[in-house]
């Protein structure tokens, strides 16, 4: 399965919006060393930044807003140096955990969505993102992903392009629909 999608991925290695300009992976200048990577070679262990609590707008995703807030972020990314073809890959692990809450009824559900996960920046400025384990999903394109929010739990494989076009390359587990949770 191919599909272009926006998204917001919560849980794991990242929160973003897709399709933003100013959210796409940028390949680091040569002879630069990207934050979290050593110069001498060796892979860094930082803690994943912690996000501030957002709503996902009534309409986008489900027929009411959902607000999303961290409970625990224990994560830590490894960053790896570049790869001889100039990949750098980074590893989240550790306990993540989340409160999604219905905007409209208050009803909200804890969810331990700490993958892990591995996100790959190319050096052409795009990126892959491997979640695997349960991760928290808002894809928001009707037409050519769905427009849903899913806990899924198994593997997807999202591929974003140097514009921060991302495209679903694979899915696999199960899915549980975020949406009919918090009804």
């Amino acid at each position: 399965m191919s599909h272009p999608a926006r998204f917001l991925v919560v849980g794991g290695l990242l929160v973003m919006l897709g399709g933003c300009s100013d959210t796409a992976p940028t390949a680091p200048a040569l002879g630069a060393n990207p934050p979290g990577i050593s110069a001498i070679g060796k892979p860094t262990r930082s803690p994943l930044p912690s996000s501030e609590p957002f709503e996902v707008p009534a309409g986008l995703v489900c027929s009411f807003g959902v607000f999303v807030e961290t409970i625990v972020n224990n994560q830590v990314v490894k960053t790896f140096p570049a790869e001889p073809n100039g990949d750098i890959v980074q590893l989240a692990t550790g306990a993540f955990v989340t409160r999604l809450t219905n905007t409209t009824t208050g009803k909200s559900i804890t969810v331990n969505v700490s993958g892990p996960g591995r996100f790959t920046i190319h050096p052409d400025g795009s990126a892959t993102l491997e979640a695997w384990g349960r991760w928290n999903f808002f894809f928001i394109d009707a037409v050519n992903a769905g427009t849903k929010a899913i806990i899924n739990s198994g593997l997807i494989v999202l591929s974003i392009a140097p514009d921060g076009t991302q495209t679903l390359v694979s899915q696999s587990g199960h899915e549980e629909d975020v949406c009919v949770l918090l009804s």
